[in-house]
C-alpha cells in the first residue's frame, strides 16, 4: 500500500447524490418551491458557491435572503440608536 500524500489529493467535489438529497429536503413536494445555495471553501481555500433551484423565483428569493443576511452581518458593528434612527 502506497503512503498517502496529503498534498496530492484530487480536487474534492460533493457527490451528486448528496446534492440531490439536499435538494429533495428543501421546499415542499412541489418541484417549483425547492432550492438551496451552498457556500463553502475547497481544499485550497477558494470560495465556492453551488446553487440548485426549482425555478428562477426560488433562486431569486434565496439570493435576496443571502443579500439581506450579508448586509445585516456587515452592519453588526454599525452604531445603534435606541430610537431607530440610523447614522
Amino acid at each position: 500500500m502506497e503512503p498517502i500524500d496529503p498534498n496530492n489529493f484530487p480536487p474534492f467535489q460533493f457527490p451528486a447524490e448528496f446534492l440531490d438529497k439536499l435538494y429533495e429536503l428543501t421546499g415542499d413536494s412541489s418541484e417549483n418551491s425547492k432550492g438551496f445555495m451552498l457556500a463553502f471553501t475547497d481544499q485550497n481555500g477558494n470560495p465556492m458557491i453551488y446553487c440548485k433551484a426549482g425555478s428562477q423565483i426560488v433562486e431569486m428569493g434565496i439570493r435576496k435572503a443571502l443579500e439581506k443576511y450579508l448586509i445585516d452581518i456587515e452592519n453588526v458593528d454599525a452604531p445603534f440608536d435606541i430610537n431607530g434612527d440610523q447614522e
